[in-house]
């Protein structure tokens, strides 16, 4: 019974602190906040993050309809009311770009697909984009990353493509269709299907850009002009793949959905599964946090967006539990 005992506690023990498959440290919990609410510091289902400059914390609170932003410790600074549905935000220059879907399940007005940008401070800037196919137009417009010359790419979800804009929302190139080779997007679920991605989006230090697509289980890797570059992942339900379902409410969420790159060039991929998961940039295995999904400290329910901080801190919004959690990541 004894040994039982302790053979549960380190499996416990490896959950928080997301120890890889050589029983490494890959990330550490350090601490948490946020619940149910509407007040501030409260969420209703946060589902973008964003870290600036001075390693500031924007996070999307979707039925809230609002941006809350944070320093490093999970102080509120601020919080703003921002268009309805926010859901991608990323940070560049001193201003903040966010889609936003076009309606919700909460409330049944339909509002246009769009991408706005605000000030950090919270002011309106600019808006772009409308419900449609076109080039510019959009259809549950996802996750959003921003390079460090302002070129903009947005995750066109149920469009099946990768649109990139100039900061200033002139549309400039895109690339994708509905399939499952690479290059294409979900493939195997409905067309009308949102999460049959590309959900969310990254671009790497050599401006290759990655994209997680939850139907299909994978990841893939383009160049920034969009050439297929490298494709991996599996619906397995196991430490290393992307698939398993969330068991928090009777629904079929499954598969990647938020991804991030840390200094060291490797991937942070989170999944409906409740697993954050460490990866090289050819997809290899690193490790993992949140074996088993829940609300205690270390552990998800349908975790979304990731970022890292200049300090070397993986944050990940930990949307069905209301909150953004802080870990520690091991460098090499």
């Amino acid at each position: 019974m004894k040994t039982l005992l302790l053979l549960v506690l380190a499996a416990f023990v490896a959950s928080v602190h997301g120890e890889d498959s050589k029983g490494k440290t890959m990330a550490t919990f350090i601490s948490s906040w946020g619940r149910q609410g509407e007040a501030p510091g409260e969420f209703d289902i946060p589902i973008g993050i964003a870290i600036n400059g001075r390693d500031e914390v924007f996070v999307t609170d979707h039925y809230n309809n609002r941006v809350q932003r944070f320093d490093a410790e999970g102080k509120l600074l601020s919080h703003f009311p921002v268009k309805p549905n926010p859901g991608g935000i990323a940070a560049h220059d001193g201003q903040l770009f966010i889609t936003h879907f076009p309606g919700s399940s909460k409330t049944k007005e339909t509002v246009p697909d769009r991408v706005t940008v605000y000030s950090e401070d919270g002011q309106f800037v600019r808006e772009w984009g409308s419900t449609g196919t076109g080039d510019g137009q959009f259809h549950f417009a996802g996750g959003v990353a921003a390079t460090p010359t302002g070129e903009i790419y947005v995750a066109d979800q149920t469009n099946r493509r990768v649109q990139v804009f100039d900061r200033e929302g002139h549309f400039l190139r895109k690339w994708g269709e509905y399939g499952t080779e690479a290059g294409q997007f979900g493939g195997n679920t409905s067309a009308k299907s949102r999460v049959g991605g590309p959900n969310f989006i990254a671009v790497d230090a050599s401006s290759d850009v990655l994209t997680t697509e939850a139907s299909m289980g994978r990841v893939q890797k383009f160049s920034r002009d969009g050439k297929a570059l490298l494709a991996w992942g599996s619906l397995d339900d196991k430490p290393g793949a992307l698939g398993g379902f969330f068991t928090g409410f009777k629904t079929k969420l499954i598969g990647p959905i938020g991804i991030c790159i840390d200094s060291q060039q490797r991937l942070w991929v989170s999944a409906a599964s409740g697993r954050v998961q460490c990866f090289l940039p050819d997809g290899t295995y690193v490790g993992g946090i949140g074996e088993t999904q829940g609300t205690e400290e270390g552990r998800f329910f349908a975790p979304h967006g990731l970022a890292v901080n200049s300090r070397n801190e993986l944050f990940v919004v930990d949307s069905y539990n209301h909150r953004v959690q802080k870990f520690r990541i091991r460098r090499e």
